[in-house]
Formats: C-alpha cells, structure tokens, sequence
C-alpha cells in the first residue's frame, strides 16, 4: 500500500466521521424537535376540548339577547304609550290650574 492509497483512506474516513457526526446532530435536534411539536400538539388538543362547547353556549346567548331586545322594543312601545296618555292628562291638569 503506497502513501497515497493510505492518505487517500485517511480522508475517506475523515470525511465519513464527519458526515456521521453531523447525522447524529441532526436525529438528537429532530428528535428534540418531536418532542416540542408533540408537547404544542398536546396542549392545542387540551384547548380544543375546553373551547368546544362555546358554540353551543354562544348560540344560547344568542336567543337572550334576542328576548332582551324583543322584551326591550316591547317596554318602550308600553312607555311610547304611556307617554302620549301622560302628556294628555298633563295638560288637561295644566289647564284647570291656570284657569283655577
């Protein structure tokens, strides 16, 4: 074996430890990698499940304010009415004090 072919292999090995060293980084950082991606997907799949019945309760909340409006058009058409009787009466008091 002349000193090139030794040098030759020295090289070749050189280069395979170094691509060997850099793989094994690679899998410990993917590895690290899976592990956070796994922890983030546990805890969106925890938010998923409480946040589910929000639409439920949103559409219940939906029918109460729609009866508080309806019920609030209703006390203000009620008062809209009382109004006019109240202005009417009032005048009518209004008169017989200054004629009085």
């Amino acid at each position: 074996m002349g000193a090139a072919t030794v040098v030759t292999l020295i090289g070749v090995f050189a280069i395979v430890a170094v691509l060997a060293v850099y793989l094994i980084t690679i899998s410990y950082t993917l590895n690290d990698v899976s592990f956070t991606v796994g922890t983030v997907l546990v805890g969106v799949r925890s938010i998923t499940a409480q946040v589910e019945p929000v639409p439920k309760y949103v559409g219940i909340i939906v029918n109460d304010v729609v009866a508080i409006d309806q019920a609030a058009k209703q006390l203000l058409a009620w008062g809209e009415q009382s109004g006019g009787e109240f202005q009417a009466a009032y005048e009518t008091t209004g008169r017989v004090a200054a004629s009085g």
